[in-house]
Protein backbone atom coordinates (compact mmCIF):
# COMPACT_ATOMS: atom_id res chain seq x y z
CA UNK A 1 0.00 0.00 0.00
CA UNK A 2 1.33 3.36 -0.92
CA UNK A 3 1.98 6.20 1.24
CA UNK A 4 -1.24 8.24 2.97
CA UNK A 5 -1.22 11.79 0.70
CA UNK A 6 -2.65 14.61 0.58
CA UNK A 7 -4.22 16.42 -2.34
CA UNK A 8 -4.02 20.62 -2.35
CA UNK A 9 -5.44 22.23 -5.39
CA UNK A 10 -3.92 25.58 -5.59
CA UNK A 11 -4.31 28.70 -8.02
CA UNK A 12 -2.15 30.84 -6.19
CA UNK A 13 -4.48 33.13 -4.51
CA UNK A 14 -4.33 34.10 -1.23
CA UNK A 15 -6.96 31.89 -0.47
CA UNK A 16 -4.95 29.06 -1.93
CA UNK A 17 -1.55 29.80 -0.71
CA UNK A 18 -3.78 29.40 3.42
CA UNK A 19 -5.47 26.07 1.88
CA UNK A 20 -1.45 24.98 0.74
CA UNK A 21 0.07 25.88 4.12
CA UNK A 22 -2.75 24.28 5.93
CA UNK A 23 -2.30 21.23 4.29
CA UNK A 24 1.46 20.98 4.41
CA UNK A 25 1.00 21.51 8.74
CA UNK A 26 -1.67 18.50 8.16
CA UNK A 27 0.92 16.19 6.05
CA UNK A 28 3.76 17.11 8.79
CA UNK A 29 1.21 16.03 11.53
CA UNK A 30 0.55 12.88 9.73
CA UNK A 31 3.42 11.67 8.20
CA UNK A 32 2.19 12.41 5.14
CA UNK A 33 2.98 13.06 1.34
CA UNK A 34 1.85 16.39 -0.50
CA UNK A 35 0.40 16.55 -3.66
CA UNK A 36 0.12 20.25 -5.23
CA UNK A 37 -1.80 20.52 -8.31
CA UNK A 38 -2.28 24.11 -10.04
CA UNK A 39 -5.51 22.25 -12.92
CA UNK A 40 -5.78 25.33 -15.54
CA UNK A 41 -7.48 25.56 -18.67
CA UNK A 42 -6.22 26.01 -22.50
CA UNK A 43 -10.06 27.85 -23.45
CA UNK A 44 -8.38 31.72 -22.80
CA UNK A 45 -5.94 31.18 -26.05
CA UNK A 46 -5.71 33.66 -28.77
CA UNK A 47 -7.19 32.37 -31.40
CA UNK A 48 -4.12 31.28 -33.92
CA UNK A 49 -2.19 30.29 -30.90
CA UNK A 50 -0.03 27.27 -30.55
CA UNK A 51 -2.15 24.94 -27.73
CA UNK A 52 1.76 23.44 -27.09
CA UNK A 53 3.44 26.41 -26.37
CA UNK A 54 0.50 28.19 -24.52
CA UNK A 55 0.20 25.06 -22.20
CA UNK A 56 4.27 25.29 -21.54
CA UNK A 57 4.34 28.63 -20.91
CA UNK A 58 1.26 28.00 -18.38
CA UNK A 59 3.66 25.57 -16.92
CA UNK A 60 6.48 27.43 -16.80
CA UNK A 61 4.77 30.14 -14.78
CA UNK A 62 3.05 28.01 -12.44
CA UNK A 63 6.19 26.60 -11.58
CA UNK A 64 7.88 29.37 -10.56
CA UNK A 65 5.02 30.79 -8.93
CA UNK A 66 4.89 27.65 -6.79
CA UNK A 67 8.93 28.03 -6.06
CA UNK A 68 7.82 31.42 -4.62
CA UNK A 69 5.65 30.14 -2.68
CA UNK A 70 7.88 26.76 -1.49
CA UNK A 71 10.92 28.75 -0.87
CA UNK A 72 9.54 30.00 2.16
CA UNK A 73 6.91 27.09 2.98
CA UNK A 74 9.08 24.48 3.31
CA UNK A 75 12.31 25.72 4.31
CA UNK A 76 12.40 24.09 7.31
CA UNK A 77 9.92 21.40 7.03
CA UNK A 78 10.34 17.80 6.36
CA UNK A 79 7.30 17.33 4.64
CA UNK A 80 8.10 14.99 0.87
CA UNK A 81 5.99 16.76 -1.59
CA UNK A 82 4.97 16.86 -5.53
CA UNK A 83 3.75 20.12 -7.15
CA UNK A 84 1.69 19.26 -10.78
CA UNK A 85 0.41 22.14 -13.21
CA UNK A 86 -1.99 20.38 -15.34
CA UNK A 87 -3.94 21.25 -17.97
CA UNK A 88 -7.72 20.52 -17.07
CA UNK A 89 -10.84 20.89 -14.86
CA UNK A 90 -10.46 20.64 -11.30
CA UNK A 91 -13.04 18.13 -10.98
CA UNK A 92 -11.53 15.73 -13.20
CA UNK A 93 -7.72 16.31 -11.64
CA UNK A 94 -9.36 15.46 -8.24
CA UNK A 95 -10.68 11.85 -8.93
CA UNK A 96 -7.39 11.24 -11.14
CA UNK A 97 -5.35 11.64 -8.35
CA UNK A 98 -7.38 9.90 -5.96
CA UNK A 99 -7.83 7.07 -8.41
CA UNK A 100 -4.08 6.69 -8.74
CA UNK A 101 -2.75 7.58 -5.14
CA UNK A 102 -3.61 7.12 -1.68
CA UNK A 103 -5.31 10.34 -0.94
CA UNK A 104 -6.51 10.93 2.91
CA UNK A 105 -7.98 14.09 1.88
CA UNK A 106 -8.29 16.68 -0.68
CA UNK A 107 -8.04 20.80 0.47
CA UNK A 108 -8.43 23.46 -1.21
CA UNK A 109 -9.44 27.32 -0.61
CA UNK A 110 -12.80 28.92 -0.37
CA UNK A 111 -11.87 31.40 -2.92
CA UNK A 112 -11.28 28.33 -5.32
CA UNK A 113 -13.98 26.72 -4.14
CA UNK A 114 -16.73 30.27 -4.32
CA UNK A 115 -15.47 30.14 -7.91
CA UNK A 116 -16.22 26.87 -9.04
CA UNK A 117 -19.35 25.92 -6.82
CA UNK A 118 -20.62 23.58 -9.39
CA UNK A 119 -17.12 21.95 -9.53
CA UNK A 120 -17.24 21.57 -5.69
CA UNK A 121 -21.16 20.15 -5.59
CA UNK A 122 -19.97 17.46 -8.38
CA UNK A 123 -16.87 16.44 -6.80
CA UNK A 124 -18.54 16.47 -3.23
CA UNK A 125 -20.84 13.59 -4.73
CA UNK A 126 -18.43 11.78 -6.72
CA UNK A 127 -15.28 11.29 -4.59
CA UNK A 128 -14.99 9.43 -1.36
CA UNK A 129 -12.72 11.54 0.94
CA UNK A 130 -13.23 14.81 2.66
CA UNK A 131 -12.99 17.32 1.16
CA UNK A 132 -11.74 20.04 3.27
CA UNK A 133 -12.38 24.03 2.09
CA UNK A 134 -9.95 26.26 4.04
CA UNK A 135 -11.56 29.98 5.44
CA UNK A 136 -9.89 33.20 4.19
CA UNK A 137 -10.23 34.64 7.97
CA UNK A 138 -7.61 31.41 8.77
CA UNK A 139 -4.80 32.91 10.25
CA UNK A 140 -1.28 31.03 9.47
CA UNK A 141 2.20 31.78 9.04
CA UNK A 142 5.10 30.22 6.96
CA UNK A 143 7.10 29.66 10.45
CA UNK A 144 5.11 27.39 11.77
Amino acid sequence: MNRLSILCIIDFSESSTKALVWATGIAADLNAHLIIVHPHRLNQLVKNEDHVLAKKKMDIEATKNFEEIATKLFKNSSVSYDFQSEVGFIQDRVKEYIRKNNILLVAMGKKLMTANKETVDELMEQIDVPLVIIPDQIKLNFDN
